[in-house]
């Protein structure tokens, strides 16, 4: 009895031990992978641009008044992740704690995949996965920038957690937590849920027939559902609209591959749930690396092969009972392809297809991964020979850190672009910028001014939205490159523009020879428009009426156009 408290208690404490490892390798490893941001304000995660810049009205009500891009960026934010910011809005600026908080959403993944396969082998290969999905560029890529998204692989694994320790509480709350922060592992985890009262135990299947964990699922889809509907369905803005149908989206460039978002150009499922497999670990790479012949290039076989080694050898120790697999991880498999399908049958109404694959079926990858490499070296005899292949598995994956390096930036245009943001900063607040769309979406975060177009917020998902969008694109490149100064004018009159930003490398003929300007339909417009006229009136405004310049780039104010109309044109 003794000696077996005494196991106990060194148990505890090496597996506290090991968890604190955990945690301070992922603060490193989430801190290194995103560490630009860290060197200038003028770095962010790409997407930080549509979905936190307008935060700043939390500590500024005036910023974004009557803003439509603003309004339409509010509109699909999920309630509990537009709490997190407002809350943290009284201590520290929504785009520095879009930096931080990635720092805190890798630790909590980290540490939850280590219970969770802990649980199921032992201390040393729950450390393994962990320290693999703090290594895996896919997780850290989607919790970088602190967006709605970065939430879904911590709440993934924690659901998953608790559902396969049957503390039914846990896992409800987290189920409604998932409906207030990333919608769509909701839909996820319900049906997964659901499945788990299928219980398989001597060779036969019954109904848990449990009243809590009846009653705990009810009430967490009964205040999941209200979320849902109240956010989703009940909530219409006239200025956005309702989501575009496929019928809608048929021959319009914009959701083909040359357009804004390749949505009717999806892969199948079974490449779909390939791709998302060789997402959750980093064997594909270290396959490419050292066996190029044999896995590099199209056609030839990634880690798809070595995964299913993989689920056969898992489901070989289940069936021989030296290994207890947990079900509900092959329920929530089953639940994501089905998710999958039927967002694709009712495409945008529940958003993109493939984000039902894209948080679970990795995660699902690094468990049935770390899972057979765990049972495979419970089966050495030998102890010396197991715990020098432990450590020398360890030292692989650190030693292949760097296989990623670090993703998704945006690049680092501190030099050119910070005198412009300061400059657009200093002008009224209620200021409306006309800019190219590409060079206006970091304006909004770093500049705190309303700009009438970007290429972060021109979606083409909601159909009031897009409508107007779209007459915006065509409207403001007819203005951009046009010959005269009057059409320009009345762009700006007509639209409520104040000041505009001119890049006159967009007037380059290297600029404009180029095939893709612009996402299509506009790509074939600007070229079009480009072919036609050789004088621009933007690339050749007088010195003395840029209120500021900087290399190619220079803004002007709308009145400054009225000087050069011809007198007979007045």
């Amino acid at each position: 009895m003794l000696v077996r408290d005494i196991k106990e208690k060194m148990n505890r404490r090496i597996n506290i031990l090991i968890g604190l490892t955990v945690v301070l390798l992922a603060i490193a490893a989430s801190v290194n992978f995103q560490f630009p941001v860290f060197t200038s304000k003028y770095i962010v995660k790409d997407d930080v641009r549509q979905h936190i810049y307008w935060m700043q009205q939390f500590r500024d009500s005036d910023l974004f008044r009557n803003d439509l891009l603003t309004e339409y960026a509010k509109s699909y934010q999920p309630w509990g992740f537009i709490a997190v910011y407002y809350l943290l809005s009284f201590f520290i600026d929504p785009i520095v704690a879009s930096k931080i908080m990635p720092i805190i959403l890798v630790v909590l993944s980290s540490v939850y995949i280590f219970k969770l396969v802990r649980h199921i082998v032992n201390g040393y290969t729950g450390f393994l996965a962990a320290l693999i999905l703090m290594m895996t560029p896919h997780y850290l890529d989607r919790m970088t920038g602190g967006l709605p998204r970065s939430f879904a692989f911590p709440l993934v694994i924690m659901f998953l957690y608790y559902l396969i320790k049957r503390r039914y509480l846990q896992s409800s709350v987290i189920l409604v937590l998932q409906s207030l922060f990333y919608p769509m592992i909701c839909l996820i985890s319900i049906p997964t849920y659901l499945c788990t009262f299928i219980r398989f135990e001597n060779n036969r299947i019954f109904f848990d027939r449990s009243v809590v964990k009846k009653k705990f699922l009810i009430y967490a889809i009964v205040i999941s559902a209200f979320i849902l509907c109240a956010k989703y369905a009940l909530i219409y803005n006239p200025s956005i609209g309702t989501t575009v149908s496929r019928g809608q989206m048929v021959g319009d460039p914009a959701y083909y591959e040359s357009g804004r978002y390749r949505v009717l150009q999806t892969a199948p499922l079974p490449k779909m749930i390939a791709m998302n497999v060789n997402k959750g670990v980093f064997l594909p790479k270290i396959l490419r690396r050292y066996f190029p012949k044999a896995f590099a290039g199209s056609g030839k076989p990634s880690g798809n092969a070595v995964f299913f080694i993989a689920v056969l050898f898992v489901a070989y120790e289940t069936l021989r009972k030296r290994l207890v697999f947990p079900p509900e991880i092959f329920f929530m498999f089953l639940s994501s392809m089905l998710m999958y399908l039927i967002s694709d049958m009712m495409l945008f109404k529940l958003f993109l297809p493939e984000r039902y694959l894209e948080y679970t079926v990795p995660v699902i990858s690094l468990t049935v991964y770390s899972v057979a490499v765990g049972q495979l070296i419970n089966r050495f005899k030998n102890a010396g020979m197991k715990n020098t292949f432990q450590v020398a598995l360890i030292i692989l994956v650190l030693f292949h850190y760097d296989i990623h390096g670090r993703d998704r930036f945006l690049a680092d245009k501190t030099d050119d672009y910070k005198g412009l943001y300061e400059y657009l900063n200093s002008l009224p607040k209620d200021a409306m910028i006309a800019v190219h769309p590409s060079l206006g979406n970091s304006i909004p975060s770093f500049a705190q001014r309303k700009v009438f177009i970007n290429y972060e917020l021109s979606h083409p998902f909601y159909d009031k939205y897009w409508a107007v969008i779209k007459k915006r694109t065509y409207d403001f490149f007819n203005a951009y490159y046009a010959g005269e100064a009057l059409p320009v004018l009345e762009f700006c009159e007509d639209n409520g523009i104040d000041y505009l930003v001119v890049d006159k490398q967009h007037f380059a003929d290297a600029y404009l020879s180029k095939k893709k300007i612009y996402f299509e339909p506009f790509n074939s417009y600007v070229v079009q428009i480009a072919e036609s006229r050789r004088n621009f009136i933007l690339r050749d405004i007088p010195d003395e009426e840029k209120l500021f310049k900087k290399g190619s780039i220079f803004v002007i104010k709308k009145d400054s156009l009225k000087k050069l109309i011809p007198s007979e044109k007045k």
